[in-house]
């Protein structure tokens, strides 16, 4: 192994481990931690504030931590493509695990339950004067599905942050398998 390599390869295995591992428990805390007592205790108009905070701040770290640790599994992936059999198969897995939270978020929770959650706060808080934008994308923007947005205005904001408690929990399910299979590859390849 050249100089360069011994040095970058650690450090890419902890990043390929600690990003979608520190993932897992934003995530998790956010749907057991967070929300639970928001759902519990907070009248509507509560609720739909600070859904719509905790809402908007995840991008602030999702993005970079599941860029980090797909992009570091991948690479660790292909590197160790002439030594390991197994440990590319599980870097492989954990770098697709890392990245197919992007298409859920944005193809899958973008469109419904988040889209949803958006519509019904500008619904609950209008009369406060919260507007999102008709189109686009983002988190000051309407993504809901026409099928979303009626869902949306048959029911409560609680219903909805119960039913995005349940859509968000295979998010941190992806990202504990990519940490677990991360974890597993950089210890059969050492």
């Amino acid at each position: 192994m050249s100089e360069p390599s011994r040095t970058l390869v650690p450090i890419l295995q902890a990043v390929a481990i600690i990003a979608p591992a520190v993932y897992t428990g934003f995530t998790f805390a956010y749907s057991h931690v967070v929300m639970p007592p928001l759902i519990t205790h907070a009248p509507p108009k509560l609720l739909a504030k600070q859904w719509l905070q905790a809402y908007q701040f995840a991008p602030i770290f999702v993005a970079p931590l599941i860029l980090t640790g797909t992009s570091s599994t991948a690479f660790l992936a292909y590197i160790s493509k002439s030594s390991s059999c197994s440990a590319t198969v599980l870097y492989v897995v954990a770098a697709l695990a890392n990245a197919s939270i992007i298409p859920y978020t944005a193809l899958y929770m973008e469109p419904g339950v988040n889209g949803a959650g958006k519509w019904k706060v500008q619904e609950i808080l209008n009369e406060e004067g919260v507007v999102l934008k008709r189109s686009g994308q983002g988190t000051d923007t309407h993504t809901a599905s026409e099928a979303a947005k009626k869902w949306a205005e048959k029911v409560d904001m609680k219903t909805i942050a119960e039913t995005w408690v349940r859509t968000n929990a295979w998010r941190y399910i992806i990202t504990a398998i990519a940490t677990l299979a991360s974890a597993t590859a950089s210890v059969v390849k050492s």
